[in-house]
């Protein structure tokens, strides 16, 4: 699902991704996931007075882990383990 969404994202095509340098293409893609999460972040902040209040809060904290990008991710993990 990265690579469609990168490729949404940044216009580049399929061939393009394939030659990217991993380091780019996984820089890339952890500011996409961050530009994503935080505009949801504002979005659904917009609208979170309409919202049960549990329901926007657990809809904002997993925006917030997906605002960290994958750094975000693997902290999480380390912690569950």
């Amino acid at each position: 699902m990265m690579i469609p969404e990168f490729i949404r994202f940044y216009g580049y095509t399929a061939q393009e991704v394939l030659h990217e340098y991993a380091i780019t293409f996984f820089s890339l893609v952890n500011s996409m996931y961050r530009l994503q999460a935080r505009e949801q972040l504002r979005q659904i902040v917009a609208v979170s007075a309409g919202m049960n209040g549990k329901e926007s809060t657990v809809t904002i904290n997993e925006i917030q882990k997906q605002e960290k990008g994958l750094h975000g991710i693997v902290q999480e993990i380390r912690n569950v383990k």
